[in-house]
């Protein structure tokens, strides 16, 4: 079936009928002819396979024949130049295929992984103005622009508006984004057992972040955790974010918003979503939907920032962008939400420049000057660990309108106060 549908896309995209293939071989050599082959070309022909996995996974001999086809028609054979790419959403697959022992090894110039779209081009590609609006979206779907075309339009502002805007998407089970993270598994051929992988997502988006952690969960130890984990990291369905400044084991996190989401808001209330009763099952909710899937994704946006537009607000000095904890006696340590280290600097250095120390609140409480105490006391610490911290930046990060001490701080230029419409570059 896949070789009569690329003989047909080849027939439409010619202009006339080219046949019936035997073979990915016989097909790929009489796509290279034809397309090579006509007269009046500025660059070279392309040619585009799309959901590569999911031939190759029928198909274990395309990597090969495109070898073999490249061997053939290389830039070395003196023949006319071809371009072919690749694509799949399959990212464990698309990965592999340039592995030192695959096929296509030394063949590609270009491995290009697209990934979301950052927090201001989501809000423009949703034609989102409003910065509470478009956090929220992204919260929620995350950066990936396919949903867009199953959801419609974007939420109006107020809670009314948003909560009718997940009843008819998210909320819907009749939605195709109500299994949402079923057909993320689907994509991976990898995956039959989905159940323990479901387990582990849930796992996480619920605070595990050591394989220690999720096993407890999961009912699993850790080791036999290693395979599982090994695949979901992969294919891009958890992250593993290192300490920025501390030599110690990597924090498992949820790539995919969506599917923190869903873990956290849908599956607990799954019942009540099937028999259309979400109202209630939403406002049980809400505190979840504010501590674990706005507060780290709001975060997640902050750090963001930094690394992509804190030149706006005089940061011209950003190099690597993330997290780390201080040790601390008298509070039993601290988490610090957004480190920002120069470009010259390595992370893990003794030697490293900390160029900007931050604090991140998704919370509806006001912030004040205690935040910017606290974060002077880490500045302090860390300098006195032998940190290079003295002339670093104190950022606080809000979404709500900061008390007037903070603001009046920010006006003495000791602290950089940023809110939703600085993330979000509104005038």
């Amino acid at each position: 079936m896949a070789l009569d549908r690329f003989a047909d896309s080849l027939s439409q995209g010619v202009g006339f009928r080219v046949g019936r293939f035997e073979s990915w071989v016989e097909a790929l050599d009489t796509a290279a002819d034809i397309l090579t082959s006509r007269r009046g070309q500025a660059v070279p022909p392309l040619l585009v396979l799309d959901e590569f996995p999911y031939l190759v996974a029928h198909s274990s001999e395309l990597p090969s024949a495109l070898q073999a086809l490249y061997d053939q028609r290389g830039p070395s054979s003196g023949k006319p130049a071809l371009r072919i790419i690749l694509c799949g959403s399959a990212i464990s697959t698309m990965s592999t295929l340039l592995a030192g022992d695959q096929a296509l090894r030394g063949r590609a110039v270009i491995d290009m992984r697209i990934g979301p779209f950052g927090l201001r081009d989501a809000a423009e590609y949703w034609r989102v103005s409003d910065p509470e609006t478009a956090f929220l979206v992204d919260a929620v779907l995350g950066g990936a622009a396919g949903y867009r075309d199953v959801v419609g339009d974007p939420p109006g502002p107020g809670d009314e508006e948003f909560y009718a805007w997940l009843a008819r998407s998210v909320f819907n089970p009749s939605h195709i984004l109500f299994t949402e993270p079923e057909y993320l598994l689907a994509e991976d051929p990898r995956i039959s057992d989905r159940a323990t992988y479901h387990a582990i997502w849930e796992a996480v988006s619920s605070g595990a972040a050591t394989p220690t952690q999720i096993g407890g969960l999961v009912g699993m130890d850790a080791k036999s955790l290693t395979y599982h984990l090994n695949i979901m990291k992969a294919a891009a369905f958890i992250r593993y974010e290192q300490d920025l400044l501390l030599q110690r084991k990597p924090l498992i996190t949820v790539a995919d918003p969506i599917v923190r989401f869903h873990d956290l808001i849908v599956r607990p209330n799954l019942v009540d979503f099937e028999m259309r009763e979400g109202r209630a099952a939403w406002e049980r909710s809400r505190e979840t939907f504010s501590s674990k899937v706005l507060g780290p994704h709001f975060e997640d946006l902050t750090r963001q920032w930094t690394l992509r537009y804190g030149r706006e607000r005089g940061l011209d000095d950003i190099g690597q962008v993330g997290t780390t904890t201080v040790a601390c006696r008298e509070h039993r340590g601290h988490e610090v939400d957004v480190v920002a280290l120069s470009r010259a600097s390595r992370p893990r250095d003794k030697r490293a420049r900390i160029n900007l120390l931050g604090e991140a609140k998704a919370t509806n409480k006001p912030r004040t000057a205690a935040d910017l105490r606290r974060l002077e006391h880490i500045r302090d610490l860390l300098c006195a660990q032998g940190w290079d911290a003295k002339d670093c930046v104190l950022a606080v990060y809000v979404r709500s309108e900061p008390a007037a001490d903070l603001v009046e701080a920010a006006r003495a230029g000791r602290v950089l106060l940023l809110g939703m419409r600085d993330l979000y570059g509104c005038a």
